[in-house]
């Protein structure tokens, strides 16, 4: 009853769309499946299945990739056919697939009947890729901008050498290792960006190359341009070759975050250099700024005036900003009671002192949150990464209701 089409992507000069898009071909005659397969073979954003018509079977499609459209051709009771699928047991309760019917364009009770059942568009079903690529896309837009914009958490040090990085990088690990490819790490450090060390990674493009290519960015080249760490984690970074251009770039870094937001559900930002006004668009829109500081005097004040500046300057309201103190240390002269009282309001999160497990990760390239699971210092990253994602926890909604 149905034909799995796998589609070849050699042809640099094919149609693509903003996100991909599955599509089945419900067909009546050979002709239309042939005919329809060739037109759409050509979008490289497509992967469709071409279903017989005449031994359509509800309960067989639940072994079917879930739709963004259907095509329909009119033919003997297609339409009884059609409405036999509103007993399709969709896979969310917000499942949406646009419905396309192609026939004849003179037959007025076809075009009548599919109006009536809910059909989007009714089109010649002679009609090429070219024609019917406006519609595609204007499908494709859709589900991108109904995507719930992924949640933004910002690491930054109250002061040099506090730990961002690090805690960054292992928290973004973490979430991966629940959440795979739903995590994308931005290591936004212009000079000393160290997340590729530390995973051991050799990216491929860099941050200015997808700031440069925002216009253009979808699905599929966003995929390409990020570097995909073995844990599912993805990262974008600068990489330094070129720091003038990088910097020119970097002020436009605002232009390309609510693109990387339609397509993560999770993104993870180190900006361990501490506030910058360059990042001023990274900052604002943040669910959460985590300042990451230590039990010493020039840290916690410096905590508190980065607090300051961030409500005052940059908008942020009280909730969206939280303290992580570590490498703590119950013995140290300055308690979390006096951390508490110096920096007031404030949610704090508390990371243990194990600057020996941290220093060996680093130096191995690979995290500890991977090399040293059972160590104190992973635990505790792994209860402050489920404040952020809980397990299980996957994001769904690209789906709406059959037949809008």
């Amino acid at each position: 009853m149905g034909e799995a089409v796998k589609l070849t992507r050699n042809d640099d000069s094919a149609i693509r769309l903003k996100t991909n898009l599955h599509i089945w071909v419900l067909y009546s005659n050979d002709r239309f499946k042939l005919h329809m397969s060739h037109e759409l073979s050509q979008c490289r954003s497509i992967t469709f299945d071409t279903i017989s018509m005449h031994a359509l079977d509800v309960e067989s499609l639940k072994s079917h990739t879930p739709p963004d459209i259907i095509f329909v051709e009119t033919g003997p009771n297609w339409a009884q056919k059609i409405v036999s699928l509103q007993e399709y047991e969709a896979p969310s309760d917000d499942f949406e697939a646009s419905l396309i019917v192609f026939g004849n364009e003179s037959d007025n009770g076809a075009l009548k009947i599919a109006l009536r059942i809910g059909a989007a568009d009714f089109i010649s079903d002679k009609a090429t890729l070219d024609e019917f690529t406006p519609l595609l896309k204007g499908v494709a837009e859709e589900k991108v901008s109904n995507r719930d914009l992924g949640e933004l958490f910002v690491f930054l040090n109250s002061k040099g050498g506090c730990g961002a990085s690090t805690l960054a990088l292992n928290t973004a690990l973490q979430i991966a290792l629940e959440h795979k490819n739903e995590v994308l790490l931005l290591d936004l450090d212009l000079q000393f960006g160290v997340i590729p060390d530390y995973l051991n990674i050799s990216p491929k493009y860099s941050l200015s190359d997808a700031i440069s290519s925002v216009s253009d960015l979808d699905e599929e080249s966003l995929d390409s341009m990020v570097t995909k760490h073995s844990s599912g984690l993805h990262v974008l970074n600068f990489q330094h070759e070129n720091s003038n251009d990088d910097y020119d770039k970097a002020k436009n870094i605002g232009k390309l975050l609510p693109v990387l937001r339609e397509f993560y559900p999770y993104i993870i930002v180190d900006l361990s250099r501490g506030i910058d006004r360059m990042f001023s668009s990274v900052l604002s829109p943040a669910t959460k700024v985590y300042l990451v500081s230590q039990q010493n005097l020039v840290a916690i004040k410096n905590t508190t005036r980065i607090s300051k500046s961030l409500t005052f300057e940059f908008g942020l309201s009280r909730e969206q900003v939280e303290l992580i103190i570590n490498r703590y240390e119950k013995r140290q002269s300055i308690k979390i009671k006096d951390i508490e009282q110096t920096v007031s309001g404030v949610v704090i999160h508390i990371i243990p002192n194990d600057f020996k497990v941290a220093i060996e990760s680093a130096n191995l390239g690979k995290p500890f949150i991977e090399s040293r699971k059972s160590s104190s210092i992973s635990r505790s990253v792994i209860e402050f990464s489920h404040t952020i994602a809980a397990p299980g926890d996957n994001k769904k909604g690209w789906f709406k209701r059959l037949f809008s």
